[in-house]
């Protein structure tokens, strides 16, 4: 008994521990609804405490689906993280549909739906509401979502309440961060861990993210009053609301009214001033193709984009640094002739400016590098390219530098086309010219945003049609119009500029290149912020091809092809900024199923399938001209694979055969020692004899 007691109080702090791990759960998860073939996500639900049972409910935001589409779909899931796991599932609401903010003569308290869940939830946290305590300006709110780029079920966020009013909270996170696809989310009072309300929208402020946040007491109420005694109602019993809801946004949009509670027109969700509309192609092969055998698979090939609104096309204007400083080192191999240019002179030669002992590894070099890379994955025959270029002379007079000389600090290299080899042909003569100059990164802005709007002083034709982007290189910070020891008016033309393309309706991708341009990064980080791009820190220069490859014009989070015949991924796998795929995906003998879906940053899907069939003795498919040059690049890396997956499964078989020796050693040692020690007791072998032995 005493020993069966002391293995129980050393079990108890193993089991608290247990107990506390419990918090770690995540209380946040995705809604799915399959609609035709369209899979719908939209934000976030959280799990929350409730008395009917199972006890436990989902709670989301009604702006989040069409009324019609739960009508349609009868049955959503939710699932943790990226969706790896369904946790819960609901075929109901448990009370009366709420109404999207933004309907006419609605409120943010307005905007809820509360699922009725099929069965307890697994792995999940619920949690519980706050119905006492008052909230003070300053109080601190903890909350809770999936984070958009990190691989895990759920992220926590800090901030404080600035403003309680009924009908809404306004939060002021301590850090700025991506909040796409975080409606819904549930805000906590960091004091008693409970909701006291869920995320509606967020627009940046300052240096942070404000964010707005619906407070529960239209929820709690209704939750007092739960359907069918507690049972919830099925999504199909709601039919009739969903024509007059669809009738009632058409007067609404004969007759415009303001945002509820009077929102910042930045701080709406994309998908509550326009859903978010995922378009996804397979382009090859097509259905019913009979497909040859081939090592790497059968090759397949879309095209994939989230729009909000009819914008299919891209104008890109790529806009390289060429000032003094990108003739520095960019501590890489770019050209590849397997030798790193150093300064000559090592520290004392980058003081007096020397030269590099390999011109074609500067920091230029690197930035034409990164260009080409992104060129080589992009569609001609959706996006456009230009190519600007960046420097500055300063011009003195009356002892004041106010201008950028006499030269164009920004100029057009190559006007927007979807003739590639013209790109390429500009980026060589960038290199030909070589680096000099000041920066004037404001110059830079204002020329790429001529160009893409075809105003007056642009070489290039404006589409009218199209999605306008700026990929913006520089490895320094603006020492012009004004000159470098006039840093604050430097920065405020920048922003004035950035400003301008906002104001243009043009996003600004902008990366930062190497100590220098992130020691101080406001005109960078500022110009991709305002006008709702993404900002790169790239801090060794020769890694700039590599950060290239992280830009997305198209709005996705992922495209995916599995052959579901056989469960295999496509490898090799690529997809472009502008939103284009390919790879080759693994074929069985006879019918195969392939499967594409592709889900946006807000994590709205759409899903495709081809129905193909493998005959070993077929002959080679055609495939369509203009996806030759992205079939043949997946070729090579797909060959190299191959090769590699050779001499590594060479290698394991020569190591398994020495590992399967060295076992059939063992055990014939072994069997050998049994036999021996079997003959010496049948001999009567002693150690005399062993002595004896010469």
């Amino acid at each position: 008994m005493l020993r069966r007691l002391l293995l129980a109080l050393l079990a108890a702090p193993l089991l608290a521990g247990v107990a506390r791990s419990a918090g770690d759960l995540p209380s946040v998860a995705r809604p799915h609804l399959r609609v035709g073939e369209q899979n719908l996500t939209q934000g976030l639900v959280f799990f929350l405490r409730i008395g009917a049972p199972p006890g436990v409910a989902a709670v989301g935001t009604a702006h989040a689906f069409e009324l019609a589409d739960l009508v349609e779909a009868q049955r959503a899931e939710f699932s943790l993280g990226r969706g790896t796991r369904t946790v819960a599932a609901s075929s109901g609401l448990l009370v009366a549909p709420g109404r999207p903010f933004n309907a006419s003569g609605a409120s943010l308290k307005d905007d809820y739906l509360v699922y009725a869940l099929e069965a307890r939830p697994e792995a999940v946290a619920p949690l519980e509401a706050e119905r006492e305590t008052k909230l003070e300006l300053g109080a601190r709110v903890r909350m809770l979502g999936i984070p958009v780029s990190l691989p895990q079920d759920q992220d926590h966020l800090y901030g404080r309440i600035v403003s309680n009013t009924p009908e809404r909270l306004e939060v002021e996170l301590d850090v700025p961060y991506d909040l796409r696809g975080w409606g819904g989310a549930p805000v906590l009072l960091d004091s008693s861990r409970r909701v006291v309300g869920m995320l509606q929208a967020h627009y940046p402020e300052g240096s942070t993210t404000r964010v707005i946040v619906s407070p529960l007491d239209s929820l709690l109420a209704a939750l007092e009053r739960p359907l069918d005694g507690g049972s919830g109602r099925a999504f199909a019993q709601f039919a009739s609301l969903a024509p007059k809801r669809a009738a009632q946004a058409a007067r609404d949009a004969r007759t415009p009214v303001e945002p509820a509670a009077e929102l910042p027109a930045d701080a709406l969700p994309p998908h509550a001033s326009s859903k978010v509309n995922v378009q996804l192609e397979i382009e090859y092969p097509p259905e019913g193709a009979v497909i040859g055998s081939s090592a790497c698979g059968v090759f397949v090939a879309g095209r994939a984009l989230a729009l909000r609104g009819e914008l299919q096309k891209f104008d890109v204007a790529i806009v390289i640094d060429t000032s003094a400083s990108t003739g520095g080192p960019s501590e890489a191999d770019i050209n590849g002739n397997g030798v790193i240019g150093k300064v000559y002179g090592g520290a004392f030669g980058s003081v007096f400016g020397a030269g590099l002992s390999d011109p074609e590894d500067s920091i230029l070099s690197a930035e034409v590098a990164a260009a080409r890379q992104l060129l080589r994955g992009l569609d001609p025959r959706s996006t456009r390219v230009a190519v600007i270029v960046f420097a500055g002379e300063p011009e003195q007079q009356g002892g004041v530098i106010f201008s950028s000389g006499p030269s164009k600090p920004a100029l057009t290299v190559q006007s927007l086309t979807n003739d590639y080899e013209r790109v390429e042909r500009a980026l060589d003569s960038v290199l030909a010219q070589g680096p000099a100059g000041l920066t004037h990164i404001a110059a830079g802005v204002d020329q790429a945003t001529v160009e893409l709007m075809g105003i007056k002083g642009a070489v290039s034709r404006k589409d009218p049609t199209s999605e306008k982007i700026v990929l913006f290189f520089t490895d320094g910070v603006p020492t012009l119009p004004y000159g470098a020891q006039f840093e604050g008016e430097n920065v405020r033309a920048v922003l004035r500029a950035a400003g301008r393309s906002q104001y243009s309706n043009i996003r600004i991708h902008s990366f930062a290149i190497g100590p220098e341009a992130l020691d101080a990064p406001i005109a960078t980080v500022e110009m991709a912020r305002r006008t709702g791009g993404y900002f790169t820190p790239v801090r060794h220069p020769g890694m700039l091809a590599e950060a290239v490859e992280t830009v997305d014009f198209a709005n996705l989070h992922e495209v995916v092809a599995k052959n579901a015949t056989n469960g295999k991924l496509a490898a090799p796998f690529r997809l472009t900024a502008d939103g284009s795929w390919s790879g080759f995906l693994a074929l069985e003998n006879g019918q195969n199923r392939l499967e594409v879906t592709a889900r946006a940053d807000d994590s709205s899907s759409a899903e495709r399938t081809r129905l193909v069939r493998m005959d070993p003795k077929a002959p080679e498919a055609m495939i369509p001209e203009d996806l030759v040059v992205h079939r043949n690049r997946l070729l090579e890396e797909c060959l190299r694979n191959l090769k590699q997956v050779r001499v590594v499964a060479e290698k394991e078989a020569a190591d398994k055969v020495r590992k399967d020796l060295m076992v059939e050693i063992e055990k014939e040692r072994a069997q050998a020692k049994q036999r021996a020690a079997e003959q010496r007791k049948r001999l009567e072998l002693g150690v005399e004899d062993e002595e004896a032995t010469p």
